[in-house]
């Protein structure tokens, strides 16, 4: 999460650094302009005398928003541009035309709308003691300047106060928006998390409300899948090809339990867990569960029958364990990396299931529990395999093979 917000400023920095680029040359560029107006058109020669400082400041500003654009390090350092560049180009400029000037009070109160434009400017850095250093640069040329005009003391203090009223006013865009792009991070870093867990309809349901954060005791109808012989069929087969079959069987079978409403515990290598009625409540998660497992093979089926046809590989098969009973879910782990998980012997039991679906030689045990809950109606029968030790357990429980009826 650090990681994630933090790229998330630099990115927004980065981006408010290109625009006061931009706006720097085009304001150059501006100036240029004006001065092309005012000795051609006008047969003035007012700024004869800084625009060789004028034109330079428009070279510079072009060089900058190029070479920002091209390489992140100067980009970075253009952040300190106005306080080091432009606010003292500014105050140049006005220092040399002083002399000259018809009305040096209103040159240096325009020179002040100066400041003040570039004082609030400074704010995109997001970087409030950027726009502070500004300000008092800022002061600096304005008492400079002043101090060759006859100003009154009322100038002389409502000036100064008028450029920190207005930079303390800015200092609270940069907070505000810092604020905001954390909470951006903090939302997008939440929607990925949910995204691993939980399908589309089930982590906008959540995102609604608040983080699962505090653990919770409830019912849960827990699936363990697990692929058969995975190990010897991987000494087989060259690593991109284990990584390529086991994302590709991933995502058919999350598809699956998504599809029926469950929640992605975790990946357990070739193998998934995956639970019922956790986060979002499901009045018939029992019958969920099975409906899933039997789709997951089903899948699976039309899975093996396009890697037959597509590299006459050999098919996969998998054995899923499907237990009910309480057990406790949230998010579990250390603050930086938690994910939300289901713990208890609920847990441990499906996975015992999993591993009796070898010594019966079939692709889905059911625990009594699990048909306990499912109406006789649901259209899915039931087949009594006996009854069990289960590692673990004390007592024994039965298990049954599940069907559509």
């Amino acid at each position: 999460m650090p990681d994630l917000i933090e790229d998330s400023l630099r990115e927004a920095r980065g981006n408010s650094a290109r625009f006061m680029n931009r706006v720097r040359f085009f304001l150059a560029s501006g100036f240029v302009g004006l001065y092309v107006f005012v000795k051609y058109f006008l047969k003035l020669e007012t700024l004869d005398r800084t625009f060789s400082l004028i034109l330079a400041y428009w070279v510079g500003a072009g060089l900058l928003w190029y070479f920002s654009r091209k390489n992140n390090v100067v980009l970075r350092w253009s952040r300190v541009a106005i306080g080091a560049v432009d606010i003292p180009t500014a105050t140049l400029i006005q220092w040399m035309n002083l002399p000259y000037s018809e009305s040096a009070h209103a040159t240096v109160m325009f020179t002040l709308s100066i400041y003040v434009f570039l004082t609030v400017m400074s704010s995109f850095t997001l970087r409030s003691h950027h726009l502070f250093i500004c300000a008092a640069i800022a002061v600096a040329g304005f008492l400079l300047l002043a101090s060759r005009v006859d100003l009154t003391i009322v100038s002389y203090i409502v000036a100064p106060l008028m450029l920190i009223a207005a930079a303390w006013m800015m200092s609270q865009l940069p907070r505000r928006q810092t604020a905001l792009i954390r909470e951006a991070a903090e939302r997008k870093a939440r929607r990925d998390r949910l995204a691993r867990h939980f399908s589309p309809g089930v982590a906008e349901l959540i995102e609604s409300h608040e983080d699962p954060d505090e653990g919770e005791a409830c019912e849960l109808s827990v699936l363990f899948c697990d692929i058969r012989g995975f190990t010897r069929m991987s000494e087989a087969m060259e690593a991109p090809d284990v990584v390529r079959l086991l994302n590709e069987f991933h995502g058919t079978m999350v598809d699956t339990v998504f599809r029926h409403g469950g929640t992605l515990d975790k990946y357990l290598g070739d193998g998934l867990l995956a639970y019922f009625n956790a986060p979002a409540r499901q009045t018939d998660h029992a019958e969920r569960a099975v409906r899933c497992a039997l789709a997951m093979i089903e899948d699976l089926d039309r899975f093996n029958g396009q890697r037959l046809k597509n590299d006459n590989a050999e098919p996969i098969r998998v054995g899923i364990g499907v237990h009910s009973g309480q057990a406790v879910v949230g998010e579990i782990g250390a603050i930086h990396r938690r994910e939300y998980t289901a713990i208890g012997d609920t847990v441990n039991v499906g996975s015992r299931l999993q591993e009796l679906t070898r010594q019966f030689e079939s692709d889905v045990l059911v625990s009594e529990p699990v048909i306990r809950q499912i109406e006789p109606d649901s259209g899915i029968r039931f087949e009594s395999a006996g009854t069990v030790a289960v590692r673990g357990r004390t007592q024994e429980i039965e298990v049954f093979f599940p069907g559509l009826a």
